[in-house]
């Protein structure tokens, strides 16, 4: 009898046209590991019948399932999981005088819910597959370390409903793209002048971008036959974060004119970019990238050092609906460049 092995397992999905109604087969091979964990949630009680037991009856109350998936950074895969983690978006762009390049775009919508849901397949196929559907996600981080031997991660998580076990289904071809280096990174920090003029450069050690959905699931009554999976989400307040280490040089001569930035609390518009390969070389060039713009002022100083022998200072910025961010009509965005015209 085979044993589930780890190097067999898969992670596929496809987005859900009606949330909750479950898509077969999936649409896309994730090119990193991940797992669906059925989740139930258990009422357990104790009769007062003169025993030692400390549980005399319990009841199912809660079906549920938790999924989560990492790996190295795929602007290939990145506008399938930002509509999961921003909006619907289902067509690039092309930037100017591009050929082979599309840019993607996601600003998310600030009054409504507009996040979509996915159908996850898990496991191995020469055991068991594990089907979820109405998959919503909770978080995703984006890290890079040019001090560091990895290449650009990222890793993500959310809820769904309690999977079922079905056969292994039909798997589209796994379309990988590039791998972002994080000795390509870029950083911008800007005040009057546009988001992305004014680069950070020969200072710029590590960079990560953190952004939760604000989603949650809920359980509403249905009935005798309602079932106990969650009914539909809901949405709450939500703040990306954008954090980055950079090395201190001589503040007097305005070369780290980050302390200063935070020192005084000042407004800002920050973008920040991983970068990967060239894409084509036109005017400009244009390279793979997964691309952050945020707004608001930097916070959560933290002094650190780069190989034991330079000081560096660590910033955040957590996104805010300050006057930059109502003139662009939202507190962060996201986007990637690639050669994919379709999801």
């Amino acid at each position: 009898m085979p044993s589930q092995e780890l190097v067999f397992e898969y992670l596929a999905l496809a987005l859900e046209a009606t949330k909750g109604t479950a898509v077969t087969p999936p649409t896309a091979w994730m090119p990193f590991s991940g797992k669906i964990k059925p989740v139930r949630g258990k009422y357990r009680t104790r009769d007062s019948n003169g025993q030692v037991a400390g549980v005399t009856r319990s009841k199912t109350v809660r079906a549920d399932a938790e999924w989560d998936g990492d790996g190295g950074a795929d602007p290939n895969y990145a506008p399938i999981l930002f509509n999961l983690l921003i909006k619907s978006v289902t067509s690039p762009t092309t930037p100017t005088n591009g050929v082979l390049t599309r840019l993607w775009t996601f600003a998310p919508t600030m009054n409504a819910l507009a996040q979509k849901s996915a159908t996850i397949y898990w496991g191995d196929p020469n055991v068991q597959i594990w089907q979820s559907a109405y998959c919503m996600a909770n978080q995703m981080t984006i890290s890079g370390d040019a001090d560091g031997e990895d290449a650009v991660t990222w890793s993500m998580d959310g809820f769904g409903r309690f999977p079922a076990l079905v056969s292994a289904p039909t798997l589209p071809t796994q379309a990988v793209g590039d791998l972002l280096m994080p000795g390509a990174m870029q950083l911008w920090i800007d005040t009057s002048s546009a988001i992305g003029t004014t680069e950070v450069t020969g200072r710029l050690v590590s960079m990560e971008f953190s952004i939760p959905t604000g989603l949650s699931p809920k359980h509403y009554a249905g009935g005798p036959t309602g079932g106990l999976n969650f009914t539909k989400e809901g949405i709450g307040p939500r703040s990306a974060k954008l954090t980055f280490t950079v090395e201190l040089n001589d503040i007097s001569i305005g070369a780290s004119k980050e302390y200063q930035q935070w020192a005084a609390d000042t407004q800002l518009k920050v973008r920040g970019r991983f970068n990967g390969s060239l894409i084509e070389s036109v005017t400009p060039d244009y390279y793979s990238y997964i691309n952050m713009d945020i707004y608001g002022p930097l916070d959560a100083l933290d002094w650190g050092d780069v190989q034991s022998t330079n000081r560096t200072m660590t910033f955040e910025v957590t996104s805010e609906l300050n006057s930059y961010a109502v003139t662009a009509g939202y507190d962060f965005s996201l986007s990637c460049q690639n050669q994919k015209t379709t999801l």
